[in-house]
């Protein structure tokens, strides 16, 4: 049976760490390691997880998230790895679902579960089903992950060998180093199954992409530039798809731009999309965030009246 490590990193996560602790040692699957790397944290993190029976904690000057992952997986022993926030939750069974995918799926580097954003979403009580493997969807092509890499870090498992082949995150980056590094595990072996269980509860974080922030959708657009740059023949092999996936990430920022307000900045967003792949999107985008606000309501409102 595969043995499982277990990487938590935390900065000042007095407050959630013990929960997230807890859910990882409260994991069925019997061959596993716990390893919280505390980043310099200021507050008590650092010794609550030392508090906690199955856990290992590792302390390193602040370095940021990922030179935390880094240490704790050049740390651990296992050949399969999973990530866990400081600040979510596992249910019981999650990791025991992923190694059954694992096993399933040797070709396969990377799997990842469901996520709940709510309590009332999210049943720890709740048994996954294994027939004799959990409920699952399986990609065997590149496009669906490549094109929406937001996996969230917290529902992922990856083997050793992809982690080894990839060199780690990128720890030059503040902001989007799960992605880059999701990615660069799927270009290699796109093969990916999905946990179809909400085995993960994250809390919610202001600022995220999943709030659309728009400073988000210009980070994840370089890490897309800069792995099209360090993978040339990538281009090559996917030109639609890179193209595609390159305007929706535009378009993305164009839309949240535009929720802000920032109409000029929503507008060069909507035609660079259209340069890199035309579309009626990106024409309604600039026509949209050329229209004064006023008169968009008054034409919703005159729609609204007709439709009573």
């Amino acid at each position: 049976m595969a043995k499982v490590s277990v990487i938590i990193p935390a900065y000042n996560a007095a407050q959630f760490i013990e929960l997230a602790c807890r859910s990882a040692v409260a994991q069925t699957h019997p061959d596993m390691e716990v390893i919280v790397i505390d980043d310099g944290s200021k507050d008590a993190t650092a010794s609550i997880a030392e508090s906690i029976p199955g856990v290992t904690c590792i302390r390193k000057p602040n370095g940021g998230v990922s030179s935390a992952r880094n240490v704790g997986m050049r740390a651990c022993r296992g050949d399969l790895i999973a990530f866990l926030d400081a600040d979510d939750i596992w249910h019981p069974q999650k990791i025991a679902a992923q190694v059954a995918l694992m096993e399933r799926y040797p070709d396969s580097d990377l799997n990842y579960t469901r996520i709940v954003f709510e309590t009332g979403q999210f049943h720890p009580e709740a048994k996954i089903p294994f027939d004799p493997v959990p409920p699952h969807t399986l990609i065997d092509e590149l496009e669906p992950t490549f094109r929406k890499p937001y996996l969230g870090t917290s529902s992922v498992m990856v083997r050793r060998r992809a982690y080894e082949r990839v060199g780690g995150f990128d720890e030059s980056l503040p902001f989007a180093e799960d992605i880059k590094f999701f990615l660069q595990v799927v270009i290699r072996q796109p093969q990916v199954a999905i946990v179809e269980f909400p085995a993960v509860y994250k809390r919610p974080v202001a600022g995220s992409l999943s709030e659309d922030s728009s400073a988000g959708y210009e980070k994840v657009l370089n890490v897309y530039r800069e792995l099209i740059e360090k993978e040339p023949d990538l281009a090559a092999r996917y030109p639609a798809l890179v193209a595609t996936t390159i305007a929706e990430h535009h378009l993305r920022h164009g839309r949240s731009e535009l929720r802000y307000n920032r109409r000029s900045s929503a507008i060069a967003s909507y035609l660079r999309a259209f340069s890199v792949r035309p579309s009626g999107a990106a024409c309604l985008g600039v026509v949209t965030a050329c229209t004064p606000p006023a008169l968009i309501r008054a034409m919703r409102g005159l729609k609204r009246r007709r439709e009573a």
